[in-house]
């Protein structure tokens, strides 16, 4: 059996790794994997690969470095070398690759297939015992440093080198000498990146975006400073002094890096840092261009964690619409032993159902984090919602805890579902009074907030535009950063085991996301807790809704119904309770024997279907084929979890009945009546 080849994969993002690891595996090469050239060195020369994959842009040591060491190691020179970016793209940049030694020189992205091709091919040459790639191995840093540099760098050092010569050659052209130095100065001026140049940290020269990022007045104050390292982080000086080492005398300093920088007041920044040796009259001096990337890290945290909760809720979704289906038949059953005459059989009944009913409410908060509840929205006043559950939130917190409510005036109304606010601002409500178990205040303020482009401009997801804002805040106990990093998560909680499900926030931030709003947490510890939700405003034509009145009767009929329903306990339950309110039933399995019934027979006045089936319908898609056969059909889609298949982004179209599962019959009872009742389509 012929052994599998190995491939070594260098990257120091681990997306980068994964996606590589993955399709090469699929590809028959068992991978490993480094983060780094000098970690890559390590376990070639432990163990050589057949094959090793390499980026450029790397920490401590990156991949012309790699290269080299390489290509003047005996035990590795011969292994192929594939230089794999998306930083280094220049001509220059693959020509210096090639003189380093590399066997090829791809340029991310490329697709899987033509990938792999490349590699093969890189392999099939090597396989030929006459194939010697011919390479210089290259010793002086300035070919690499002028591939790190931007055209910015290379003017600059061509005017500095510009101004030396001047200096020494042309002493008594003085006219001339100022305009190169005016040149430089307006060149290094312009640019939009702090630049330094310093002889053992001594600064040299500075510029106003140098002072700038780092907080100073102007770059006087830098220039003036004894020891520019006071610019970054304690624990990066040592760090940046053994690389200022090892740059003067030629050695392996990274040209590229990423460094924590200290601003004047003492805040912590990130920096991208690009660093070369220069020659400044007799002596050699360090360049240093500085670049600010602590916004764009911060949005980088957000995407990722955006996307994180994004793959959760894709999971919990799933197990929510299962437990949908049993919970459904659990609670049907329930209610129909529930009227029996036997009460020892009714007590337990009872029993059986609250218990399905508190599943169903765990539920509900998966599909509301996953964003596939669908949600029935209205237009809405909001300040009315509130004094409406006042009393509800009252006794939810208990009379140890004050209440404020800070309802503003001329407020928008929002679009939205106002059952699911009533529960997120519960859910709140609930979360507050336990983070102030000695007493506090909870107010809930409301406000106009229109948010423009500078408004959202560090957040992800957030558009701008007219928001109504809830506010909810406490006098509690606060959260410190690494709980607030997790604080959406389902399951996620502080409380004691058996005190919370640790579902609250995470349904609050699946209602508010679903409704095109946004949520976010002001915290630290011992300052309390704000919890900013963002509605968008809904359009001024749409009318208030109206409360809906309820006299407790059960809605019967004599009507005909076509039930569709995949889940046979589901289907055969349904129909039980149908057929008990006085209704005339016929079932089917899926979609397609859905519409040979109808094909087959006629008199249907209601469609019953559930929206995620097998047999090549859904529920969607049946609904317009069983209209095109039967023009004026009532339909009532039902479902454990929408996927958008009922409306657009969760969110009901206007005519379309939705019963959510699990469902009383008490909700299927009035479901059916209103959609009988309304004029056909």
């Amino acid at each position: 059996m012929t052994a599998r080849p190995r491939a070594l994969i260098v990257d120091d993002k681990e997306e980068n790794l994964y996606y590589l690891r993955t399709l090469l595996t699929a590809y028959g090469y068992d991978v490993e994997s480094a983060g780094h050239g000098a970690e890559a060195l390590t376990k070639a020369r432990h163990s050589p690969p057949s094959l090793v994959i390499a980026d450029l842009l790397m920490p401590v040591m990156d991949g012309y470095s790699l290269l080299r060491h390489w290509k003047v190691d005996d035990k590795l020179k011969d292994i192929p070398f594939v230089v794999y970016t998306a930083t280094y793209t220049a001509p220059e940049d693959e020509r210096l690759a090639i003189d380093l030694g590399a066997d090829a020189f791809i340029v991310k992205p490329m697709e899987p297939d033509e990938l792999i091709a490349r590699i093969r091919q890189v392999d099939s040459s090597r396989a030929d015992a006459g194939f010697r790639p011919a390479h210089r191995p290259i010793a002086d840093d300035q070919e690499i440093v002028k591939q790190y540099s931007a055209a910015l760098v290379r003017k600059l050092e061509e005017k500095t080198i510009q101004l030396e010569t001047a200096n020494r050659a042309l002493q008594k052209e003085i006219g001339e000498r100022k305009e190169v130095s005016t040149r430089l100065e307006t060149l290094i001026e312009q640019a939009n990146i702090g630049i330094l140049v310093h002889h053992d940290f001594k600064p040299i020269l500075a510029n106003g975006e140098m002072a700038r990022i780092f907080g100073y007045q102007n770059k006087d104050q830098i220039r003036n400073m004894p020891d520019c390292r006071i610019l970054f982080a304690d624990s990066e000086q040592a760090r940046i002094a053994a690389y200022y080492k090892e740059r003067l005398k030629g050695g392996d300093a990274p040209g590229f890096y990423s460094i924590k920088g200290k601003r004047a007041e003492g805040t912590i920044i990130d920096l991208e840092n690009r660093s070369f040796v220069i020659q400044w009259g007799d002596r050699l001096a360090v360049c240093t261009m500085l670049t600010d990337v602590t916004e764009q890290r911060n949005v980088e945290a957000q995407l990722r964690q955006s996307q994180r909760l994004e793959a959760v809720g894709q999971m919990t979704g799933g197990i929510a619409h299962d437990f949908n289906n049993l919970l459904t038949v659990i609670i049907g059953n329930t209610e129909l032993i529930e009227e029996t005459a036997d009460p020892s059989l009714q007590g337990l009944a009872e029993m059986a159902r609250q218990a399905a009913e508190r599943g169903a409410q765990l539920t509900s908060r998966l599909l509301a984090f996953s964003r596939q509840q669908p949600l029935d929205p209205k237009a809405i006043d909001i300040n009315a919602l509130i004094l409406n559950i006042d009393g509800l939130i009252r006794r939810a917190i208990g009379g140890q805890l004050e209440l404020k409510t800070v309802l503003g005036t001329d407020l928008w109304h929002v679009f939205i579902d106002p059952s699911q606010l009533e529960n997120a601002l519960l859910n709140l409500a609930i979360n507050a009074r336990d983070a102030m178990p000695d007493g506090g205040c909870l107010t809930i303020e409301t406000s106009n907030v229109r948010m423009d482009d500078a408004a959202v401009a560090d957040q992800v997801n957030f558009a701008p535009g007219d928001y109504l804002l809830v506010a909810v805040s406490d006098t509690g106990t606060g959260m410190d950063n690494n709980t607030l990093a997790h604080a959406f998560e389902p399951f996620f909680t502080t409380k004691d085991v058996g005190k919370g499900s640790g579902l609250g926030l995470s349904m609050v931030y699946g209602f508010v996301r679903q409704s095109h709003g946004q949520i976010r947490i002001l915290s630290a510890p011992g300052q309390g807790t704000t919890v900013n939700i963002y509605l968008p405003r809904a359009a001024d034509d749409v009318a208030l809704a109206k409360p809906e009145i309820r006299d407790g009767s059960l809605p019967r009929g004599s009507e005909r119904i076509l039930l569709v329903e995949d889940d046979a306990m589901v289907r055969d339950m349904v129909a039980m309770q149908l057929a008990s309110l006085g209704y005339r039933v016929v079932s089917a399995v899926n979609g397609p024997q859905a519409l040979e019934v109808l094909k087959r027979e006629d008199g249907f006045d209601l469609l019953f279907t559930d929206i995620i089936m097998p047999g090549g319908l859904n529920g969607r898609q049946l609904a317009d084929e069983a209209r095109k056969l039967c023009p004026g059909l009532r339909i009532i889609f039902t479902s454990g979890y929408a996927e958008n298949n009922a409306g657009h982004d969760g969110r009901l179209d206007q005519g379309v009945h939705l019963l959510n599962k699990p469902y009383r019959r008490e909700d299927l009872a009035k479901k059916v009546r209103d959609a009988l009742a309304q004029e056909p389509l």
